[in-house]
């Protein structure tokens, strides 16, 4: 058995196909800091962890791309069958015990540790989790001393000039279940280890906790922190309620990106203004309390107020583009609907529970439901047809190239269908629309007079 940070052809073969349908979950995937991932180094990525087995596939979907990437990964997927669990070690997973565990299986993170040592001085790249759990909330939870374990092991066998780098990494999900949203990927400078290495020699736990709290700080900057108990629902409204106005006060182009750094940048004020200035911030709680409850009442979305409303021409338009819309993605619903709704049923037929499970489903089951109906209605339309079986290699593609023209005019019909309803709105409850967009008003300019 080969050296799980050796690489294979099978395992290549498998990333290629896992990395290319990674990236077509996502609309769009944007990475900042390529420029920071040592080259020739030994590298353990440290990102934030929000989505299961998406964070995991966010990291192993960077360049190089033959670079090995071990994941360190709860112990008890390692007690499933034992063809699994060989197929889970294929994909270059190690078992962490954590005290949930049981306190006597912790001793058996010695050998998972040993081999992790083995793949860094080899120059590979691990993964860890450093938050050692999950969580969807927005905020960098208090990190685990694992990591930092096997940092310093390692450290202490590399050669002198030589060091392990800790690479923080931010991870932002546009949405935490619907296929099609953003990915942004924020890689920090990485932490070089071999300059903590006299310190934790002289006292292991003022070391590790020094690289602890920088690890720490570094993922708050990369990744969107709301780092609050009382007032998380507070600040996750007014990132969404002020972000326009944010970016506009900002001078910045309005795209993905920016929209991300104006929420991370009205979050640290808000952070800010609960240490500082808590009447300010118990004032703005109420207001957006109201305006959260307020959308709620009437049905709508924050992005739905920043439109102008709609005039009835308009919505007769919306309704026309509707109904086009639909008539052409037909199709594609048609060649993809059996497979999208199997897929999208996965986690009630599983019972899962936690939403931040959801999308590593929806995605997991969808790279093995989709290509094989693909191939199966394929394989049927050949026989029922009579056709020559290399048609296979043209009907294969139409199915996938369908359902993204489906999925493209699934938007336009989502959009047209929200300007419908805010039309709708502004003609059943003008007088509560007018007091939402002053809720927000209020909002915006209670954190941008905060913010300047």
């Amino acid at each position: 058995m080969s050296k799980i940070f050796k690489n294979t052809l099978p395992y290549l073969i498998g990333k290629s196909y896992v990395v290319w349908s990674f990236r077509q979950y996502y609309d769009k995937i944007i990475v900042q800091g390529l420029e920071n991932i040592p080259e020739n180094e030994p590298v353990i990525f440290a990102p934030n962890h929000l989505n299961a087995l998406m964070d995991a596939l966010a990291i192993l979907s960077l360049p190089p791309f033959k670079q090995v990437k071990v994941y360190l990964s709860r112990a008890d997927l390692f007690k499933l069958p034992k063809p699994i669990v060989s197929f889970i070690r294929f994909a270059k997973l190690m078992p962490a015990f954590r005290i949930r565990d049981g306190y006597e299986n912790l001793t058996k993170n010695k050998a998972s540790f040993d081999e992790a040592d083995e793949v860094l001085l080899h120059n590979a790249a691990i993964c860890i989790m450093p938050e050692g759990d999950q969580g969807t909330e927005r905020k960098i939870r208090p990190l685990v001393k694992g990591i930092f374990r096997i940092a310093f092991s390692a450290q202490q066998k590399l050669p002198e000039g030589k060091s392990v780098h800790i690479l923080p990494v931010g991870i932002d999900l546009g949405d935490f279940m619907r296929f099609g949203q953003h990915l942004i990927i924020n890689i920090g400078k990485p932490i070089r280890v071999a300059d903590y290495l006299d310190n934790y020699l002289e006292n292991p736990a003022v070391a590790t906790n020094a690289i602890k709290q920088k690890l720490q700080s570094d993922l708050e900057d990369l990744a969107l922190h709301l780092g609050s108990e009382k007032y998380y629902e507070c600040f996750a409204t007014a990132v969404e309620a002020a972000n326009t106005p944010m970016i506009h006060a900002l001078a910045l182009e309005n795209n993905t990106l920016n929209r991300f750094l104006a929420r991370k940048k009205t979050g640290k004020l808000l952070m800010s203004l609960e240490k500082e200035e808590p009447e300010v911030l118990e004032l703005l709680d109420s207001v957006c309390k109201e305006y959260k409850l307020g959308l709620q009442k009437v049905k709508i979305n924050n992005d739905l107020l920043e439109k102008p409303i709609p005039s009835t021409f308009k919505s007769l338009i919306n309704c026309f583009n509707i109904l086009l819309s639909f008539i052409l993605a037909l199709p594609g619903i048609i060649l993809n609907g059996f497979p999208f709704i199997l897929s999208s049923q996965t986690p009630k037929i599983l019972k899962i529970e936690f939403k931040g499970f959801y999308s590593s489903v929806f995605y997991g089951s969808g790279i093995v439901l989709f290509p094989l109906f693909y191939f199966l209605q394929s394989l049927l339309f050949t026989l029922t047809l009579s056709l020559p079986w290399w048609y296979l290699i043209i009907l294969i593609p139409v199915h996938f190239f369908t359902g993204k023209l489906s999925f493209h005019l699934y938007r336009i019909v989502k959009s047209a269908y929200s300007n419908l309803k805010l039309y709708s709105v502004s003609k059943r409850q003008p007088k509560e629309l007018k007091r939402l967009q002053k809720l927000r008003q209020q909002i915006t300019e209670t954190l941008i007079s905060k913010a300047f």
